[in-house]
């Protein structure tokens, strides 16, 4: 196909020069309006005519309305291929706008959560705080009281021993022990 184009190619080129050389004229004679001339110079234009409209206006023609097609195929793809862009666009932006407002609502549940927890530990350490607190004081009372009836009876062990050496007489320990007790409690209700 190609060799064939060049051929006519070819052909149409030199096809004014054979016109041309079989006359025998000059440059002159082909100024001249010489009617033998005219009709030569007509018929080699509508034989190129026919030639180019046979050989080449139709195969540059399907081939301008194939590239025309094909352009065109190209710019409806690149609408299409535009349209889904902007379509993916518009879901990866409402994806985005999801995800952070997803974001922030952890981040808030994660704070309340946070503040929460802190709160709980807080309650837990006050109440765990107020139990050893109230178990130090029962202690302190108890060891207190302990103290107090080891003190009664060392108070009185003492008392009866200086009441027997200053009497002289002698008492039993029961009695002793039922004065003294009978003498300190009157002495806690005064105070």
């Amino acid at each position: 196909m190609r060799q064939r184009k060049y051929l006519v190619s070819l052909a149409l080129g030199f096809l004014p020069t054979l016109v041309f050389a079989s006359e025998g004229a000059s440059l002159n004679d082909l100024l001249s309006l010489a009617p033998g001339s005219m009709l030569w110079t007509i018929l080699t234009f509508f034989l190129l005519l026919f030639i180019l409209w046979k050989f080449a206006w139709g195969p540059i023609l399907s081939g301008l309305e194939a590239r025309e097609d094909k352009i065109k195929t190209a710019i409806e793809q690149a609408q299409r291929d535009r349209e889904e862009a902007a379509k993916q666009l518009r879901e990866y932006e409402e994806k985005l706008k999801t995800a952070t407002s997803e974001i922030s609502e952890r981040l808030a549940k994660a704070d309340k959560d946070a503040e929460s927890r802190i709160d709980k530990a807080r309650d837990e350490a006050r109440a765990e705080g107020q139990k050893m607190l109230d178990h130090a004081r029962a202690e302190i009372e108890a060891a207190k009281e302990r103290v107090k009836s080891e003190l009664r009876q060392e108070v009185g062990n003492l008392a009866a021993e200086i009441a027997a050496r200053a009497i002289g007489e002698s008492f039993s320990r029961d009695d002793q022990m039922r004065i003294i007790n009978k003498r300190l409690k009157s002495l806690e209700t005064k105070s």
